[in-house]
């Protein structure tokens, strides 16, 4: 008997019934409430919480959904290792509407992840029932899961939206017609279209789900299965349905094929599928272990590990607390009793003559089905890495919250008890197992995670607390031109802190410490993040009410800056200017140290190429480092190349007029060879050409003085 029709049995006791309608009164209504209750979880400070814009969303957004925007469509994308369009077409709207602002990032996961909630109980209440429908829903609405992904601008959040009614339109398709007239305590079914529409809808939605994320291919699959079990199980409820599952496999191709044929046009792009298929490859090669490991790790993050990665998770934080594991592995139990059991039924039968032929409930069929979305969904998981990476078993989500709210949903089917108690036991362990959810994801969420070092490292935070410190009083003064440290890695901390300030008129630049130091302009935000600085001594920090919050020190250049250290110098009266306005000021090298210090002064605007926004990993053959740099060199006597370090450790887009900085090169000549000279120019990586000076010369040499 399906549980949804157990719990809607009139009671023969009128004070039973009366409570028994009260727990199943207007459950749109409450799905509604749950609904609104996600949306503003999803929303509320969605600017702070991540701490900051990651280079993901950044990348995604600026450069992806923004080629929607400037008309270069496609169906794939081999941008930062390959992306489905779905997603940035719809996330193109919201760039457009809003700009590169946090609801122009983050606004389309934060609906996304709203809109899973309610058809996440569509679909469960479909299949088991009001009771679990509603649970849940409710789980997901409050789990640090559902959280994470909707509230971060990046495609996955697309995923359930599209798998969810696929799965209620097979499940309709597969089953509609047979459960009686809609009538008051008959199964929930809202949308009833004919099963060959039911079909049809289905497949179209399978096939959308491979234009969000690869783990959506997968989709597929799990109805795929669920024919296979019922020839097993019960053979006649696939009676009459196979031209509907013709049209629905025929659909998802039709849809599919687009996506399919642009990755196999280009399958070079989809570079990040062979970087996370690891342990595949082990297994292909005769290694296990790795296969093993990581289906340990898959089927235990509900209790013992969950995803390492502190990008999405507090590392290695399990899906459930203690109460909520409970309520899941019973829920596992539960589906595998009741999913197997038309199986062992039908075996049984065919061993017993004279019975009559079982026929198994729709919830026998429907626990099935959940047991095998939730393996289907975990198995990338098993097959790529990180272990139990949340991401990559996204497709699964919903099936974890349904199998959790499973022996809630048993509880209104125990028909053995009266009415009374049965409400309160539902009422008191849907309250317990939501309450426990919510008071352990939220904060988790809301205040543990984001506060851990590394996430803020990961998102930007301590830019974000830069812009927060020079936006903090407009009316005091501050200088327009400062420095801020960082590693360089990419444009991305420059967007971040650029959509950070807003409208605020400063300049910052930017520098890397490990290997420069911006003397002019002498005021910078530095130590962060940290590393080893061979001018950590340059830097006297102002007072401690002019600090910004965060990790990021407000400091000046101090005067013993200027000293290029011991050794051999060159300083020019004028300094000599190469053609893009880079002028070189002064050198220092120390012989035994091997250390050079070149002295650099921008005059007028630094000319560069044109660098065009290019996502991180570039799409195969498509070059995306600096288009500037230094190169250094120690020669001998006969002019013969010892050794090279190259680099420009300054991001040379935000140098401008007059600005004055430091870098260091390493040349330590190998043993038994003697330098004679330091060559040293500027060079663009890309092409190799090097910039020449105003008398032509396209390098600049310092003779060693012998030692």
């Amino acid at each position: 008997m399906n549980d949804v029709n157990a719990i809607q049995t009139p009671s023969h006791d009128g004070r039973s019934r009366e409570l028994l309608g009260t727990l199943i009164r207007r459950p749109a209504t409450w799905a509604a409430l749950i609904a609104l209750l996600a949306f503003g979880l999803r929303v509320w400070a969605l600017g702070s919480v991540p701490p900051g814009l990651r280079d993901d969303e950044l990348i995604e957004t600026l450069v992806i959904s923004q080629k929607i925007l400037n008309g270069d469509l496609a169906f794939f994308y081999p941008d930062a290792s390959g992306h489905e369009a779905l997603y940035h077409a719809l996330n193109a709207v919201f760039l457009a509407l809003f700009g590169p602002t946090t609801p122009g990032i983050r606004l389309l996961s934060a609906i996304l992840g709203t809109l899973a909630v309610p058809l996440t109980y569509v679909l469960a209440r479909r299949m088991f029932g009001v009771v679990v429908g509603l649970t849940a829903s409710a789980l997901l609405a409050v789990s640090f899961w559902g959280l994470m992904y909707s509230r971060f601008g990046i495609r996955h959040s697309l995923t359930p939206v599209l798998v969810l009614p696929a799965f209620y339109f097979f499940w309709q398709g597969l089953f509609s017609g047979e459960e009686g007239k809609k009538e008051k305590g008959a199964p929930f079914h809202p949308f009833s279209p004919s099963p060959l529409l039911s079909f049809l809808i289905a497949g179209l939605f399978l096939g959308l789900g491979f234009h969000s994320y690869f783990a959506s291919r997968g989709a597929p699959l799990i109805p795929a299965a669920f024919v296979v079990y019922l020839l097993l199980a019960a053979p006649a409820r696939l009676r009459g349905k196979w031209r509907g599952l013709l049209v629905m496999a025929a659909a998802t191709v039709v849809v599919a094929l687009p996506l399919l044929l642009a990755v196999a046009a280009q399958p070079e792009a989809e570079g990040r599928v062979g970087e996370l298929a690891l342990p595949l490859i082990e297994a292909r090669a005769g290694n296990f272990r790795l296969v093993i490991d990581h289906a340990v790790a898959a089927l235990t993050m509900p209790h013992a590990t969950g995803d390492p990665e502190w990008l999405y998770n507090i590392p290695n934080r399990p899906l459930f607390g203690p109460v909520g594991a409970a309520f899941f592995w019973a829920g596992v139990a539960l589906a595998m009793w009741r999913g197997l059991r038309p199986i062992v039924n039908r075996v049984s039968y065919r061993a017993r003559s004279g019975e009559a032929r079982p026929v198994p409930g729709n919830g026998d069929l429907a626990a099935a089905f959940l047991l095998l979305w939730w393996l289907g969904g975990i198995a990338p998981a098993v097959f790529s890495v990180p272990p139990a990476s949340l991401g990559h078993v996204i497709l699964a989500q919903p099936a974890f919250y349904i199998l959790a709210a499973l022996p809630v949903g048993a509880l209104a089917a125990w028909s053995r008890l009266p009415a009374t108690r049965r409400i309160a036991l539902i009422g008191l362990a849907a309250a317990g197992l939501f309450v426990a959810t919510a008071a352990r994801d939220l904060p988790d969420y809301f205040v543990e995670w984001p506060a851990r070092g590394m996430v803020r490292f990961l998102y930007h935070a301590d830019v974000e607390d830069v812009a927060d410190f020079i936006r903090r009083d407009p009316a005091a003064p501050w200088p327009a031109d400062f420095g801020i440290t960082g590693l360089l890695a990419g444009p991305w901390n420059r967007i971040a802190l650029e959509m950070a300030l807003g409208d605020a008129d400063v300049r910052p630049r930017w520098y890397n410490p490990e290997r420069a130091l911006l003397l002019w302009p002498d005021i910078s935000f530095s130590g962060y993040p940290e590393v080893d600085s061979p001018y950590d001594g340059a830097w006297a920090p102002l007072p401690q009410d002019a600090q910004p919050d965060g990790d990021y020190t407000l400091a000046r250049v101090t005067p013993d800056a200027a000293s290029l250290g011991e050794g051999q110098l060159w300083l020019n009266e004028a300094p000599i200017c190469f053609a893009n306005g880079l002028c070189w000021v002064a050198a220092g090298y120390n012989p035994a140290s091997g250390v050079l210090e070149l002295e650099w002064r921008i005059e007028g605007d630094l000319a560069l190429p044109e660098i065009p926004l290019i996502s991180n990993p570039p799409p195969p053959g498509v070059y995306s480092g600096p288009r500037l740099a230094v190169f250094a060199q120690l020669l001998d006597g006969d002019g013969n190349f010892l050794i090279g370090d190259d680099g420009l450790w300054v991001d040379p887009e935000t140098l401008r007029d007059g600005d004055v900085f430091r870098q260091r090169h390493y040349l330590s000549a190998p043993d038994g060879r003697v330098p004679a000279t330091i060559a040293f120019g500027l060079y663009d990586p890309l092409t190799g050409e090097r910039w020449r000076t105003a008398d032509g010369a396209d390098q600049l040499r310092l003779e060693l003085m012998e030692q």
